[in-house]
Protein backbone atom coordinates (compact mmCIF):
# COMPACT_ATOMS: atom_id res chain seq x y z
CA UNK A 1 0.00 0.00 0.00
CA UNK A 2 1.34 3.41 -0.98
CA UNK A 3 0.55 6.34 1.25
CA UNK A 4 0.70 9.56 -0.72
CA UNK A 5 0.64 12.81 1.26
CA UNK A 6 -0.65 15.75 -0.78
CA UNK A 7 -0.94 19.32 0.35
CA UNK A 8 -3.97 21.37 -0.66
CA UNK A 9 -2.23 22.95 -3.67
CA UNK A 10 -1.15 19.57 -5.07
CA UNK A 11 -4.62 18.14 -4.50
CA UNK A 12 -6.22 21.03 -6.39
CA UNK A 13 -3.74 20.65 -9.25
CA UNK A 14 -4.44 16.93 -9.55
CA UNK A 15 -8.20 17.51 -9.44
CA UNK A 16 -7.90 20.02 -12.28
CA UNK A 17 -5.75 17.62 -14.29
CA UNK A 18 -8.18 14.77 -13.67
CA UNK A 19 -11.07 16.85 -14.94
CA UNK A 20 -9.64 18.94 -17.74
CA UNK A 21 -6.34 17.71 -19.15
CA UNK A 22 -6.13 17.17 -22.90
CA UNK A 23 -4.90 13.56 -22.74
CA UNK A 24 -6.82 10.70 -21.16
CA UNK A 25 -3.71 8.99 -19.80
CA UNK A 26 -2.73 12.11 -17.83
CA UNK A 27 -6.30 12.41 -16.49
CA UNK A 28 -6.13 8.73 -15.46
CA UNK A 29 -2.81 9.24 -13.66
CA UNK A 30 -4.19 12.20 -11.75
CA UNK A 31 -7.27 10.21 -10.68
CA UNK A 32 -5.00 7.37 -9.59
CA UNK A 33 -2.81 9.63 -7.47
CA UNK A 34 -5.87 11.21 -5.87
CA UNK A 35 -7.16 7.75 -4.99
CA UNK A 36 -3.79 6.79 -3.49
CA UNK A 37 -3.83 9.98 -1.43
CA UNK A 38 -7.24 8.94 -0.03
CA UNK A 39 -5.67 5.70 1.18
CA UNK A 40 -6.90 3.21 -1.44
CA UNK A 41 -4.72 0.21 -2.22
CA UNK A 42 -2.83 0.04 -5.54
CA UNK A 43 -4.73 -3.10 -6.59
CA UNK A 44 -8.09 -1.36 -6.11
CA UNK A 45 -6.94 1.76 -7.97
CA UNK A 46 -5.55 -0.32 -10.83
CA UNK A 47 -8.78 -2.36 -11.12
CA UNK A 48 -10.96 0.73 -11.19
CA UNK A 49 -8.78 2.57 -13.72
CA UNK A 50 -8.15 -0.48 -15.90
CA UNK A 51 -4.35 -0.48 -15.62
CA UNK A 52 -1.80 -2.73 -13.96
CA UNK A 53 -0.86 -2.19 -10.34
CA UNK A 54 2.73 -1.64 -11.51
CA UNK A 55 1.53 1.39 -13.51
CA UNK A 56 -0.01 2.86 -10.37
CA UNK A 57 3.22 2.29 -8.45
CA UNK A 58 5.15 3.97 -11.29
CA UNK A 59 2.87 7.02 -11.11
CA UNK A 60 3.46 7.31 -7.38
CA UNK A 61 7.21 6.99 -7.91
CA UNK A 62 7.20 9.66 -10.65
CA UNK A 63 5.17 11.93 -8.39
CA UNK A 64 7.65 11.44 -5.57
CA UNK A 65 10.66 12.13 -7.79
CA UNK A 66 9.42 15.00 -9.98
CA UNK A 67 6.06 16.08 -8.62
CA UNK A 68 3.58 17.31 -11.21
CA UNK A 69 6.13 17.11 -14.01
CA UNK A 70 6.53 13.41 -13.32
CA UNK A 71 3.03 12.56 -14.47
CA UNK A 72 2.88 15.14 -17.26
CA UNK A 73 6.01 14.10 -19.16
CA UNK A 74 4.99 10.47 -19.32
CA UNK A 75 2.51 10.98 -22.17
CA UNK A 76 3.72 8.86 -25.05
CA UNK A 77 0.43 8.06 -26.70
CA UNK A 78 -0.42 8.04 -30.36
CA UNK A 79 0.78 6.34 -33.46
CA UNK A 80 4.38 6.89 -34.54
CA UNK A 81 4.78 9.45 -37.30
CA UNK A 82 4.89 8.09 -40.84
CA UNK A 83 7.02 11.00 -42.01
CA UNK A 84 10.24 10.90 -40.05
CA UNK A 85 12.46 13.92 -39.50
CA UNK A 86 14.95 12.49 -42.00
CA UNK A 87 12.25 12.20 -44.68
CA UNK A 88 11.06 15.77 -44.06
CA UNK A 89 14.63 17.05 -44.26
CA UNK A 90 14.99 15.31 -47.64
CA UNK A 91 11.82 17.04 -48.80
CA UNK A 92 12.96 20.40 -47.48
CA UNK A 93 16.36 20.14 -49.14
CA UNK A 94 14.95 19.27 -52.55
CA UNK A 95 12.29 21.99 -52.29
CA UNK A 96 14.92 24.59 -51.41
CA UNK A 97 16.92 23.78 -54.54
CA UNK A 98 14.10 24.47 -56.98
CA UNK A 99 10.38 25.23 -56.88
CA UNK A 100 8.37 22.03 -56.67
CA UNK A 101 4.81 20.94 -56.04
CA UNK A 102 3.93 18.77 -53.07
CA UNK A 103 3.48 15.78 -55.37
CA UNK A 104 6.95 16.28 -56.80
CA UNK A 105 8.43 16.59 -53.30
CA UNK A 106 6.59 13.42 -52.25
CA UNK A 107 7.99 11.59 -55.26
CA UNK A 108 11.53 12.64 -54.33
CA UNK A 109 10.99 11.48 -50.74
CA UNK A 110 9.60 8.12 -51.89
CA UNK A 111 12.55 7.68 -54.22
CA UNK A 112 15.08 8.50 -51.50
CA UNK A 113 13.27 6.41 -48.85
CA UNK A 114 11.64 3.43 -50.59
CA UNK A 115 11.03 1.65 -47.27
CA UNK A 116 8.84 4.50 -45.97
CA UNK A 117 5.12 3.91 -45.42
CA UNK A 118 2.59 5.81 -47.50
CA UNK A 119 1.81 9.30 -46.25
CA UNK A 120 -0.70 11.99 -47.13
CA UNK A 121 0.00 15.28 -48.83
CA UNK A 122 -1.54 17.08 -45.85
CA UNK A 123 1.02 15.56 -43.46
CA UNK A 124 3.80 16.47 -45.87
CA UNK A 125 2.53 20.02 -46.15
CA UNK A 126 2.28 20.42 -42.37
CA UNK A 127 5.73 18.94 -41.83
CA UNK A 128 7.36 21.21 -44.40
CA UNK A 129 5.56 24.30 -43.09
CA UNK A 130 6.90 23.47 -39.63
CA UNK A 131 10.37 23.60 -41.18
CA UNK A 132 9.82 27.09 -42.57
CA UNK A 133 8.63 26.41 -46.11
CA UNK A 134 5.51 28.03 -47.50
CA UNK A 135 3.43 27.14 -50.49
CA UNK A 136 1.47 29.11 -53.01
CA UNK A 137 -1.42 27.69 -54.87
CA UNK A 138 -0.91 28.17 -58.58
CA UNK A 139 -3.79 29.13 -60.77
CA UNK A 140 -5.02 26.55 -63.18
CA UNK A 141 -6.13 29.18 -65.64
CA UNK A 142 -4.27 32.42 -66.08
CA UNK A 143 -6.11 35.66 -66.46
CA UNK A 144 -5.03 37.61 -69.46
CA UNK A 145 -4.05 41.21 -69.08
CA UNK A 146 -5.00 41.97 -72.65
CA UNK A 147 -8.70 42.18 -71.93
CA UNK A 148 -10.42 44.97 -73.75
CA UNK A 149 -10.66 48.05 -71.63
CA UNK A 150 -13.99 49.78 -71.53
CA UNK A 151 -14.03 52.72 -73.84
CA UNK A 152 -14.39 56.16 -72.28
CA UNK A 153 -17.96 57.34 -72.06
CA UNK A 154 -18.87 59.38 -75.08
CA UNK A 155 -20.77 62.55 -74.69
CA UNK A 156 -24.26 62.23 -76.05
CA UNK A 157 -25.33 64.89 -78.50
Amino acid sequence: MINLDLDEEDRMSLEELAAHHRYEDVRRRARGLLALAKGHRTTVVSDVLGVTSQSVRNWAQWWGERGLDGILIGHKGGRPAKLTAEMLETGKNCACKQPMTLREIAAVIREAHPEAPTFSMDRLSIGLKARGLSFKRTRLSLKKNATPKPSPARAKP
